[in-house]
């Protein structure tokens, strides 16, 4: 499936197929950037996917004409993927149907996110006029009955004592001096490499520390729970996570704290407590 008749070469500014055009290929990029056009957007690209990404999937899995255009914004060498070699790429390559995956996902949370939406101003829309009704005016008979204000609490009730704020974390690339500061506000933290095919940028991107492409785009979590910290490996990692030597298993939660060392793929991350005057 990787003989030289199955690569394309297209120059800077050729489309390699157009919004609405009958698909049955899809394409993985080798080398250059392509674009993602849609008419309704302009010129503004949707994405721009460079070596590794993939593009066109998904007229080959809804049989539908093409959602969107595609461009090469430089001179490009891609992997043409006919509908007949669509099974044999995913059993051969785990990361690609695991995005693919998650592309789909992508696309229903939108869906269901934009449902809610719509949800929300229907029920505020309903709220206000309920309020309208309500500030009518009424005869003596609909008058609403006289509630009791509840009592003071008691005064001498013992209040518990406060509990101490969690503290957060730093992860620190030695070599590079880069660090990134994880509050515990925040869950939640992906670990990997910029996505574009789906739209999504990690919140620890280690891709420009990566320049041997160890890492998956979805590598790992850094969780965050009741001031407690862990991390865990994600579906779909190709080249491992672990935690002082000891790889994790995929979907395996490691607690970690300061003075830990992790690695994602070929990168290695520090553990230090965050020092919001110090951590510069």
């Amino acid at each position: 499936m990787t003989d030289n008749k199955n690569f394309v070469q297209h120059a800077a500014g050729d489309f390699i197929f157009n919004e609405g055009e009958e698909g049955s290929v899809m394409y993985i990029i080798e080398s250059g950037t392509v674009e993602i056009l849609r008419r309704a957007r302009g010129a503004k690209p949707l994405a721009e996917l460079e070596s590794g990404d993939f593009f066109g999937e998904m007229a080959i899995l809804e049989d539908q004409p093409r959602f969107a255009g595609a461009r090469a914004k430089t001179a490009v060498r891609l992997l043409r993927i006919e509908r007949a070699q669509f099974a044999d790429l995913i059993q051969s390559n785990f990361e690609i149907a695991v995005r693919i995956m998650r592309k789909l996902a992508a696309r229903i949370r939108r869906g269901e996110n934009q449902t809610q939406m719509l949800m929300a101003e229907l029920n505020d829309a309903n709220a206000r006029l309920r309020a309208a009704k309500a500030s009518a005016p009424r005869s003596e008979s609909q008058q609403a009955p006289t509630v009791q204000a509840p009592l003071p609490s008691d005064p001498g009730a013992t209040k518990a004592p406060p509990s101490a704020a969690p503290s957060g974390i730093r992860l620190v690339h030695r070599d590079s001096g880069s660090e990134f500061a994880l509050e515990p506000d925040q869950s939640e933290f992906l670990v990997g490499r910029p996505d574009p095919v789906i739209g999504v940028m990690p919140e620890i991107n280690l891709g420009p520390l990566d320049s041997k492409r160890t890492l998956s785009r979805r590598h790992a979590k850094v969780l965050c729970e009741n001031g407690k910290w862990a991390v865990r490996e994600e579906v779909g990692t190709t080249n491992g996570t672990s935690l002082n030597g000891r790889r994790i298993r995929t979907g395996e939660t490691m607690s970690i704290q300061p003075g830990d060392t992790m690695r994602f793929g070929a990168i290695e991350l520090e553990v230090k407590a965050l020092n919001t005057e110090n951590s510069s």
